[in-house]
Formats: C-alpha cells, sequence, structure tokens
C-alpha cells in the first residue's frame, strides 16, 4: 500500500492515527496470543522510525502513499473472504505496508505460505521484527513491478492463492509529475491511438496496473483478487477481463465508505475477482456496501460495452448509433481571459476587469451547472477566436483590433496552456469547434452533474448559445426538428436506457461516447414517429460523416 495514502495524508492528522491505534490495543488487549496484537502493540507514533522518517506532508509520502488499511476494513475484507468459501494455502500481497492486511489474513487463513511485497525498507524491518518467529511468512524489500517472477518461485501453482491488498490511488501522471521512479514499465496495454493519449486516456491508476498485472501472470493458477480500489479501476479491470476473454469463476463489488476509512472522497469498493474456476458470464454482482452485503445489481456486457444493469438494459434496450453527433462544448483552457460576467451594461473578465471589445466574437456563454439545473438565462459570454479547429487567427488583428490587444494584454496565460492540443496551433486557439456550433439550436446536457437533463437552447439575440467543455450536444437546423429530438431524448425510453448504462459514480457520467450509442431511431419508432425522424435527419446536414472531423475529447 506505498501509494495509497497520498490521498489522505494531505488531510489526516497524526493524532488521528494514534487515537485509532490506542482503540485497536485496548480492544485486543487481552488476545496476547495473536499476531495481529503484538504488531499493533509494536507499532505507536511516538516511537516508530516509520513515521519519523517519512514527514507527513513530503513529496516521499505522496509517491510512496503512506496510509495503512484500518483493522476495522480489513476485517470486513476477510469476513466476505470467508463467507464465500475462499480457503487460500497461500496469500500474496503486493504493496504490503506495515501489514495490516497481511497479518490479518494470516491470522484468518493460517496459510501455508504468505509473502508481502513492500518498497520502503523502514516498513520491511519494522514488519520483520514482528514476524520473526513466523517461518511462514516472507517479507520482499523490492517494487512489485520488478517481483513478479519472483512470487513465481515462491508459491505452488496447484494451492488456492489469494492476492489481496489495497495497491496505491494514484494515476502514474501524478507519479511522473513528481519525478517518482515508484512506475511500471510504460507499455500500451489497451492499444490507444495517439490522439486518446494526448487526450488523458493513456493515464491510468498504478492500482489498476498492478492489479491487471497480477491477473495476466497468475489466472492460470488456482487464484483469486480481493482487492480495495477506486470503482472506476474496479470496472477498467472488469472490461479488460471481458474484452480479452478472461474467463473465471465470479466477481463481486462491495461499495466502500472512503470518507469513513480513509478521509478520501473517493468512490471505492472491495473488489473480488475470482480465477479459481473459468467460467463464461461475462457479469459481476454490486452489492449496496461492504457492511450490509445487501445484493443491488448486476453489471454486464453487451456488444463490447458495460452495462450498469444487465437486467434493466435487456428490458430497455437501445443501444446502437445516434444519426446525430454529440460534441464536446468549447474548450480553451483559459476560462479568466475568454469568459466574461455580465454586470450590468459591461463584460467583466476573471481579474474583474471592464472588457471593452468589438462584439463579433462574444457569444453567450451557459456553463455545466447552468445545463443540468435548468438556468438558462444567459450571465456569462466567451470570447470565441476561430470557427473551426486549426483556423488562422491573424484576421482578428485587422478585423477586430480591440479584441486583438486584449487577447495579447494575456498572452501569457495562453502561453501556460498544458494540454498538447494548442501545440503549434495559431494564438489564441480553442478547441470543440466547428460550423454545427453556430447553427441555431443545440439540446445541451452536463456531463459532470449525476442526473439526465437535457434542455434546449435557442440563439439569443441572433447568436448562437455556446456550452463549456464539459457539456456535451447536438446541433439543430429548425425548431420542429430540435422538438422531435428533444421528445425522444426525454421519453422514459431513453431514460431507462441511460440509467442502466451510466455509471454515475464516474467522474464524467455522461459522455458523448454514451449519447452517440443512442438509437433515437428505434426509439422513434416506439412512437410511431420513424417517418418524420427520417425526413428531418435527411435534412440536416449535421448528420453525416463530416463531422468527424472534431477529435472527441471526453
Amino acid at each position: 500500500m506505498y501509494l495509497v495514502y497520498f490521498i489522505v495524508y494531505f488531510v489526516v492528522k497524526k493524532t488521528k492515527i494514534e487515537t485509532e491505534i490506542i482503540k485497536y490495543r485496548k480492544k485486543h488487549r487481552r488476545n496476547r496470543g495473536n499476531i495481529v496484537r503484538n504488531f499493533a502493540a509494536k507499532f505507536t507514533c511516538n516511537k516508530s522510525p516509520l513515521l519519523s522518517s517519512c514527514p507527513f506532508k513530503s513529496v516521499r509520502r505522496k509517491e510512496f502513499g503512506d496510509f495503512q488499511t484500518p483493522w476495522e476494513l480489513s476485517k470486513l475484507m476477510i469476513e466476505i473472504i470467508k463467507e464465500k468459501n475462499i480457503r487460500p494455502k497461500i496469500i500474496i500481497e503486493p504493496t504490503c505496508g506495515i501489514g495490516n492486511i497481511l497479518l490479518s489474513s494470516y491470522n484468518a487463513f493460517l496459510p501455508d505460505a504468505i509473502i508481502g511485497v513492500e518498497i520502503n525498507n523502514n516498513y520491511c524491518q519494522h514488519l520483520s521484527k514482528i514476524i520473526e518467529k513466523s517461518s511462514k511468512i516472507t517479507i520482499i524489500n523490492k517494487n512489485i513491478f520488478d517481483t513478479i517472477n519472483i512470487i513465481k518461485t515462491e508459491i505452488n501453482k496447484y494451492h488456492s492463492c489469494l492476492f489481496i491488498g489495497n495497491p496505491p490511488w494514484v494515476t502514474n501522471s501524478a507519479l511522473s509529475a513528481i519525478n517518482s521512479t515508484n512506475l511500471p514499465v510504460k507499455e500500451n496495454r489497451k492499444g490507444l491511438r495517439g490522439i486518446e493519449a494526448i487526450t488523458g486516456k493513456s493515464n491510468f491508476d498504478i492500482t489498476e496496473y498492478i492489479i491487471l498485472k497480477l491477473i495476466e501472470e497468475y489466472r492460470s493458477y488456482n487464484s483469486v483478487y480481493a482487492f480495495l480500489c477506486k470503482t472506476s479501476v474496479a470496472r477498467n479491470i472488469l472490461k479488460y477481463c471481458w474484452e480479452n476473454n478472461f474467463f473465471y469463476k465470479e466477481s463481486s463489488i462491495y461499495p466502500i465508505d472512503s470518507k469513513k476509512y480513509f478521509d478520501a472522497t473517493v468512490d471505492a469498493c472491495f473488489f473480488i475477482i475470482d480465477f479459481s474456476k473459468k467460467g463464461t458470464i461475462k457479469e459481476c454482482h454490486v452489492y449496496d456496501s461492504i457492511e450490509n452485503k445487501s445484493f443491488s445489481n448486476t453489471m454486464g456486457y453487451f456488444n463490447n460495452k458495460m452495462i450498469v444493469d444487465i437486467n434493466n438494459f435487456n428490458s430497455h434496450n437501445y443501444l446502437g448509433k445516434s444519426e446525430y453527433i454529440w460534441r464536446n462544448g468549447i474548450k480553451h483552457d483559459c476560462s479568466k481571459v475568454m469568459e466574461l460576467d455580465m454586470v450590468g451594461k459591461n463584460l467583466v473578465n476573471g481579474y474583474g476587469e471592464i472588457v471593452n471589445i468589438e462584439d463579433d466574437l462574444v457569444f453567450p456563454l451557459l456553463k455545466s451547472s447552468d445545463i443540468a439545473n435548468g438556468n438558462l438565462s444567459i450571465r456569462k459570454k466567451v470570447i470565441v477566436t476561430q470557427r473551426n479547429v486549426g483556423e488562422e487567427t491573424l484576421s482578428i488583428k485587422e478585423r477586430f483590433p480591440k479584441t486583438w490587444k486584449y487577447l495579447n494584454y494575456y498572452i501569457d496565460n495562453f502561453q501556460k496552456r498544458k494540454s498538447s492540443i494548442y501545440r503549434n496551433k495559431p494564438l489564441f486557439s480553442i478547441f470543440s469547434i466547428g460550423g454545427y456550433s453556430f447553427l441555431p439550436i443545440k439540446i445541451a446536457i452536463s456531463g459532470l452533474y449525476k442526473h439526465i437533463s437535457f434542455q434546449m437552447l435557442f440563439p439569443e439575440n441572433e447568436k448562437s448559445i455556446m456550452v463549456d467543455d464539459t457539456c456535451n450536444y447536438i446541433s439543430c437546423k429548425t425548431k420542429s426538428e430540435a422538438n422531435l429530438i428533444y421528445s425522444l431524448l426525454t421519453s422514459k425510453e431513453n431514460i431507462n436506457f441511460l440509467n442502466s448504462i451510466i455509471f454515475w459514480d464516474s467522474k464524467r457520467p455522461i459522455t458523448t461516447e454514451i449519447l452517440n450509442s443512442i438509437n433515437l431511431k428505434r426509439i422513434a419508432e416506439e412512437h410511431s414517429l420513424e417517418n418524420q425522424y427520417d425526413i428531418l435527419t435527411n435534412i440536416n446536414n449535421t448528420v453525416e460523416k463530416e463531422n468527424g472531423k472534431q477529435m472527441v475529447l471526453f
């Protein structure tokens, strides 16, 4: 668990850890023969070299994620494994830290052998002192990425193996930003295209990499994998297994309260995938919580797409291809300069300065929160410097000198934009822009908010309304066309369908990928509107392959 903790150590005080350990020691004072009790008794925040050698707010602590899994949570993990009648003979924890999960597993299952891998030498020394009398426990002081083959020499392929733990909840880009060497060898496991890497899809959680690597190496063994991780990581692992036909017996997801256990605001879970037998069903059972363990729904897989609730999906299957192409809103990554508040008759930028520029390139703007909450009155405007991606911008200097002077005054803001999509592009370039952006009517939805709320946007003073890049939209030419498409999108058939495929715990639950998978024509057929739908989609020249010119960001 040498990386997991960085999420919480920025906010957790040392006294909180001391309090938890004191509570644990009091609770287990009578169990003097228990190896976990001995461990808790030896570990104190005041005396341990583990904490004194790693300052709480240091980059080093961020890199190795120093936050231990609470004993209470470890106990719940073990209980679930036992309830599934899993009785491992060999236990491996790939990032064991100071050993909370490892020692809990040892006491619960009394395996033939248990292996803990930990990169932090201080932790290994401390843990080795605790288990020095146990010949069954081996601690390997190495990076997990370098120990795959070492583990193979230590375990028996035919014995039941349990891989368990709480690997790092941090991405490779976060580690790269601090020049960490605690990274796996880079490989394009998911076969991403160059543009997908540019737009962020190549970024991955280290937890995801570790678990997938273990599954790839040991799935032919009699193996079970039981890890705490982000819920999105669990889904990514399932999707990878399903796409690559990694067959297993069963899988389960038990949501955990990460705020309670780690003081972190992130959707997380206890994820189990059992390869002890090889089945063919691509499903995962989801429960309401790790404490209650009540069944909630079954995730599934259909036509290479993950389904939230396979039973609901089967009765509301409108998966296909949309004749309308959904877009992301305008992207500029320079909000203090490009987005202007309407204060009386004045436009005011993010620095509180009144902006006096030509009106030609200034368009009404709605933000994600406006769309999600139905607040469609215009309170902001945005400067639109291009009508198509990559279009030259020097003409602004001659046609709109005030705007050009204003933009140049803040040129440093534009040059500091980090995204590579602006590299070698014209001055003041924007993204996610095209002819479709300027059609009179849009139907938009926020990608960030956890509910479905489509909104029709009509021109403001004969100018098309723009939306920010956290929104998704389609464009229409006429009101009759927009009314029909809006009625289909807001129908109970489509709402039920979307709820069966949207993972609401995602950072951005509603994506263009999801929206572009809605077969609106099939929904129109349900309402006997297919003829009207065909006429309108044929007339609308935004419904064609030319629209593929815009790169999809999300």
